[in-house]
């Protein structure tokens, strides 16, 4: 059976997404997996043997070329807010289209899926794994696949953060994402940087770009800068789900809101730990200013 799996928002949430690979194969191991992504996440997909076919989403106009040309048995769309998949889809006759239910999916969808996100207490992942629900695959508990480094990308990313004489361990940071959400302010990053590096940690700032002393690199070199880590720290965001996927310990600064919370949107991995700031849940007006950088220090000494 030919999968094509599209997740065309960012990076963090098609990281997240990865689960719903191991499943299908897992259940069915003959099945095709293609996935449909924007040109700037499918760096992540490069290397995972399990995959038949990466396809970037491009105009409209071409969705419905691709579907033609594929011929996918199912399309799972799993970012609801791109409508126009699930509509080429189904002029190319494709026989199952599973979909939220969101506007007119609901007529184009032949499976939809009715189940709120929202308060349930229920990890992202486990709300991408209701795509399943069509084969009674859906449930249980997710299991993500490591993102894959050529041995080559490793030794570049080592080489990009080396800093001859200097023996501390690396702590990568990620200070802020591309998107809206919560992270703390540049002032209390300039607090809590000088703290940890007195408990031992070389600092290294690595995105967003912008801020990262580093040459500038491709997403590629920012995952091999991240394996090189021996921990990463910042708040829920892309980078972070990234790290996580590659095994690194991490230490994943949270809001309170239900919606954002860890329960939700902590980043998937064997060595991952969460702090969330106290206070109201103010998160995106400097709620996360609240937390006291003194109380990072516990945690760092576990990743350490």
């Amino acid at each position: 059976m030919r999968f094509l799996l599209s997740r065309t928002d960012v990076m963090g949430d098609l990281v997240i997404s990865l689960p719903i690979m191991e499943r299908i194969l897992s259940r069915q191991p003959e099945a095709e997996i293609h996935w449909l992504v924007r040109p700037y996440t499918a760096p992540l997909l490069e290397h995972l043997p399990e995959i038949a076919g990466i396809h970037l989403r491009g105009e409209d106009a071409a969705l419905d070329e691709l579907m033609n040309r594929l011929k996918p048995d199912a399309v799972l769309n799993l970012f609801h807010r791109d409508k126009e998949v699930i509509s080429a889809a189904k002029r190319a006759g494709v026989p199952i289209r599973v979909v939220r239910s969101r506007g007119r999916q609901i007529w184009e969808g032949t499976h939809i899926l009715w189940k709120g996100r929202y308060g349930t207490g229920r990890h992202e992942s486990e709300n991408v794994l209701d795509f399943l629900k069509p084969w009674g695959w859906e449930g249980g508990v997710p299991a993500c696949p490591p993102l894959v480094l050529t041995d080559q990308e490793r030794t570049d990313g080592r080489m990009s953060l080396a800093k001859p004489g200097d023996v501390r361990p690396i702590l990568g940071l990620i200070l802020s994402g591309s998107g809206a959400g919560a992270a703390p302010s540049q002032a209390w990053w300039d607090k809590a940087i000088p703290l940890i590096e007195e408990a031992g940690w070389r600092t290294v700032i690595l995105a967003p770009p912008e801020s990262s002393p580093l040459e500038s690199t491709t997403l590629r070199g920012l995952m091999g800068r991240l394996a090189a880590c021996q921990a990463v720290l910042g708040p829920s965001t892309g980078p972070m789900h990234v790290a996580a996927a590659l095994g690194v310990p991490l230490l994943c600064l949270i809001g309170l809101r239900v919606h954002h919370g860890p329960d939700r949107w902590a980043p998937l991995g064997p060595r991952v730990q969460v702090l969330r700031y106290p206070g109201p849940e103010a998160d995106l007006s400097g709620g996360m200013d609240r937390l006291d950088p003194q109380e990072l220090l516990p945690h760092l000494k576990r990743l350490k």
